[in-house]
């Protein structure tokens, strides 16, 4: 049987990620740092290896990934790490994975191609990044699209929409479940009515772990939409409804206020270059997944919701 190593298990992609691979009987090894901080990811999880080490490393990747046959790479950098972080934590691991002839999964994202030229958008969408995390991302891929292309590195990228969903935690997602159980208001920085689209994070996993295992998809890219497009001003009123409480809702679409935020929070700041994805449409398509492996894993909003809120509950005991 194959085992999967899994880099940045403690986050939304990688938790699911890993529930996806243990639902399909893979052996999974799950890279952690801090134990205690795994523990509260690992409920209900059964027949798993922890692997204790700095994804940093290079030695700890490399021994954690010696008797592995993928690396899935989930790390989770914040949004004010990047510029110091990203590049050098992916490399460590990419670089292991060139040494030892492993296949290397990457979930993409949307950044990479800037403002979208077309609806919906396809694998063929030309790369524009507009921002310094789009440049970041960028890079990283090009970086694989290299290795593959001097016969070092079988790799797969699967490119994805915003994730909400369980252990999905970034300062400001979780917090819109949070406020819902809570009954406090909804805070949210982009266009209210321009379509959009959020991907469940299992659904994100399953994609992952469906095209990640295929031997068919060396080198390839997926994008995976949501479930369908909505508007914020509708998920927004989804959550408060599910919430239970009648939170209210709070729209900014001005980037001038979300510069002005920044200058106090580093967080917002660092949003406030990616605002354009809030303002304008951007949808993928998932016609090359569904050409190769049938449907795609697609929970409606109204369920997705509804476990994000349970879960949050729990997590924070609200």
């Amino acid at each position: 049987m194959d085992k999967n190593l899994i880099v940045g298990f403690t986050g939304g992609i990688g938790w699911a990620t890993a529930k996806a691979l243990r639902e399909k009987g893979q052996k999974v090894k799950l890279f952690i740092r801090d134990e205690a901080k795994a523990a509260k990811y690992l409920d209900g999880f059964e027949e798993y290896e922890l692997f204790q080490g700095d994804a940093s490393n290079s030695a700890d990747i490399k021994k954690a990934l010696h008797d592995c046959d993928r690396l899935f790479y989930c790390v989770n950098v914040p949004y004010t790490e990047w510029a110091a972080k990203a590049i050098p934590l992916f490399r460590v691991s990419a670089d292991a994975s060139i040494e030892q002839r492993k296949k290397f999964i990457f979930p993409g994202n949307v950044y990479v191609y800037g403002k979208p030229q077309f609806n919906p958008v396809t694998e063929g969408h030309p790369h524009h990044p507009l921002t310094r995390k789009g440049r970041i991302r960028e890079e990283m891929e090009q970086y694989l699209g290299r290795a593959f292309r001097s016969g070092r590195l079988d790799y797969t990228t699967v490119r994805m929409p915003d994730f909400y969903g369980p252990f999905v935690i970034n300062g400001f997602t979780e917090q819109l479940f949070i406020s819902a159980l809570r009954g406090k208001k909804l805070v949210w920085y982009g266009s209210p009515t321009i379509e959009q689209e959020y991907i469940f994070i299992e659904d994100a996993g399953k994609a992952m772990a469906v095209a990640g295992l295929s031997d068919k998809t060396a080198g390839m890219s997926f994008n995976i939409p949501g479930y369908s497009s909505i508007t914020a001003k509708e998920m927004l009123k989804l959550i408060s409804r599910l919430g239970g409480k009648n939170s209210g809702i709070s729209i900014s679409n001005s980037l001038f206020l979300t510069k002005i935020a920044g200058i106090f929070n580093r967080m917002a700041g660092e949003f406030a270059e990616m605002m354009y994805l809030k303002q304008e449409k951007l949808l993928l398509s998932g016609e090359l997944y569904r050409n190769i492996f049938g449907d795609l894993p697609a929970v409606d909003y109204e369920a997705g919701v509804t476990k994000t809120l349970k879960w949050a509950k729990q997590f924070y005991k609200i």
